[in-house]
């Protein structure tokens, strides 16, 4: 069995008065959690860090430092408001890069600092790939909120699928269109008490991953008050649950423990 513990939205970053104290209380959330699962693997949906605090840089320098200590293989990509400071995402690509236990990317490709890659594992003979596509942060054409995944990122998803023969697993930070679809066809399990904050044009992620590649479970975070999974035309549309104390939200923080045993996958939300 290989297991993936996922976190999403740690936002830390002395953003009010309280942050040093949300902070220290995810620290130790996260500490548990390792302790208590024994991951074999680590995945970050963005949002590490509030950017716009003061010294959010050195807050990022410090929070890799952290998650490094657990020796532990982990992988990350960024959210909205990982680069809203005067960094952008080449300057926090170039560190996530550098740091040890940082996984080894594979057919790493970079789109206007938008980093893409992903890591194998088997279990048991059975290969599983872990794409991890950065979502972006705010749409600049105006067509909602927030951004929305190019196509040249969706064309090197599905070029990396031509030929593999296993199963594999997608990490994002904003959700797609299709989990609203799901909600409102009544498939979300799971707290769905936020709405749905997804780009709003859709460049087809989810249909080339349906027709053209062997993704079985796309995994994201964004919404503080979602954590549910949806059986989506046999793709599992899945929330984490949020990490962090510094930033809003009503749920518990937690994450979601992702296990693999030869073809079958399973999660669910840890505490």
């Amino acid at each position: 069995m290989f297991k993936i513990l996922q976190l999403t939205d740690l936002h830390f970053g002395e953003i009010h008065e309280n942050s040093k104290q949300g902070d220290a209380a995810t620290k130790c959330l996260i500490t548990r959690l390792v302790k208590e699962q024994n991951p074999n693997f680590i995945a970050i949906t963005g949002d590490l860090i509030w950017s716009l605090a003061k010294k959010s840089m050195v807050t990022f320098k410090e929070v890799l430092s952290f998650i490094n200590a657990f020796d532990i293989p982990f992988a990350v990509t960024f959210g909205n408001h990982d680069s809203e400071a005067d960094f952008d995402r080449e300057a926090l690509n170039v560190i996530l890069l550098e740091q040890p236990n940082f996984i080894i990317p594979k057919s790493l490709f970079n789109v206007a600092g938008r980093l893409n890659y992903y890591f194998e594992c088997q279990d048991a003979g059975v290969s599983h790939r872990l794409y991890f596509i950065d979502s972006g942060d705010y749409d600049a054409h105006g067509f909602d909120e927030y951004d929305f995944i190019q196509h040249e990122q969706i064309d090197w998803l599905v070029e990396n699928e031509k030929g593999f023969d296993g199963i594999s697993q997608l990490f994002i930070h904003i959700p797609l269109q299709e989990y609203s679809n799901a909600k409102q066809l009544g498939l979300a399990i799971g707290h769905q008490d936020e709405e749905i904050n997804c780009p709003g044009l859709n460049t087809g992620l989810f249909s080339r991953i349906y027709l053209h590649t062997k993704i079985k479970a796309i995994y994201c975070g964004h919404d503080h008050d979602n954590d549910f999974s949806a059986d989506y035309f046999g793709i599992k549309l899945n929330y984490g649950r949020v990490t962090g104390f510094n930033t809003y939200g009503k749920l518990e923080r937690g994450g979601r423990l992702i296990l693999i045993e030869e073809e079958t996958i399973k999660s669910f939300i840890v505490e």
